[in-house]
C-alpha cells in the first residue's frame, strides 16, 4: 500500500550517493531485511516512480532509510539528488522482492557486495547488529576506488563493537587516493584468507557480471546452490 512518508534528513554518504531518512509519522511500514520500495515523487512536473532498496532495518521503529546513486537517466533520482530537501513528502509503496534475510535462514552469513550492491545488504547487517545477537555476519565489499565505500564509518563501528560482525574492503583501482587495505577484486583466495563460512549462507548483489561469477565461485569451493542467493541491479 502506498504511503507518504516525510524526509527528516538527508546525508551525503560518498560523491554520488545520498541516504535519506524518511518518518512514517505513525504509519504502519513492514518490510524484511534486504527488500525495495518503490518511490514516487512529483519530478519534472508529472509523477515519476522508482525502485529504490531499503537500508534500515526492520526493527527500527518510528522511520526507514533509502540509499539512492545518482543516475542521470533517471528522472525520479535526479530530483532526489537535486530538488528533495528536509520537510518534503515522498510515497513508498513496499517492501518487495525475494532477496531478504531472517534469523530462521541461519545464524553464519556472508554478505557479498559491489558498489550500490551494498545496499540491501546493510539491511541485513543492521537487523543482525540489532536484534539478532547469536548471528555471525561477514560483509566482503569490493568498490572502484576507497572514497566510493559506502557506509564506511558506519560500518566500520558496527564491527568495531560487534564481535559477530567483520566488515573487509578491497578496492580495485585505488588511483591517486590513499589506502593501505585490501587491493582487486573478491576471489577465491581473499574469501578464504578472511575464512568466509562455506557452510553458511551467502548473499551476492553488485553489477550484473558479478552475481553469476560470485556464484560459480562459490560452487566450486563447494557451496550447495541452495545457500547461494543474488540480486544485480544493473
Amino acid at each position: 500500500m502506498k504511503i507518504p512518508v516525510r524526509i527528516r534528513s538527508i546525508r551525503q554518504e560518498t560523491p554520488t550517493v545520498k541516504s535519506y531518512i524518511l518518518d512514517l509519522e505513525g504509519q504502519e511500514f513492514s518490510f524484511r531485511p534486504g527488500q525495495w520500495v518503490d518511490c514516487y515523487v512529483d519530478a519534472e512536473g508529472q509523477r515519476g516512480v522508482a525502485g529504490y532498496t531499503l537500508t534500515s532495518s526492520p526493527t527500527t521503529e518510528g522511520k526507514i532509510e533509502l540509499t539512492v546513486k545518482w543516475s542521470e537517466e533517471r528522472e525520479v533520482t535526479r530530483f532526489m539528488h537535486e530538488e528533495a530537501e528536509t520537510g518534503d513528502v515522498i510515497y513508498v509503496d513496499g517492501g518487495q522482492g525475494d532477496f531478504y534475510y531472517l534469523r530462521e535462514m541461519g545464524d553464519s552469513v556472508t554478505l557479498i557486495a559491489g558498489g550500490i550492491g551494498i545496499t540491501p545488504l546493510m539491511s541485513m547487517l543492521r537487523y543482525v547488529d540489532e536484534g539478532t545477537s547469536d548471528v555471525r555476519v561477514k560483509l566482503i565489499y569490493s568498490v572502484k576506488g576507497p572514497s566510493e565505500i559506502i557506509f564506511r564509518g558506519q560500518l566500520e563501528e558496527i564491527a568495531g563493537r560487534n564481535e559477530g560482525v567483520d566488515c573487509v574492503f578491497t578496492v580495485t583501482q585505488p588511483g591517486g587516493e590513499p589506502w593501505e587495505g585490501h587491493t582487486g577484486r573478491i576471489d577465491s583466495r581473499l574469501l578464504m584468507d578472511k575464512e568466509a563460512d562455506l557452510g553458511g549462507i551467502f548473499f551476492i548483489c553488485g553489477p550484473k557480471p558479478m552475481g553469476q561469477d560470485m556464484k560459480e565461485l562459490l560452487l566450486g569451493l563447494g557451496v550447495p546452490e541452495e545457500r547461494i542467493r543474488y540480486e544485480q541491479w544493473w
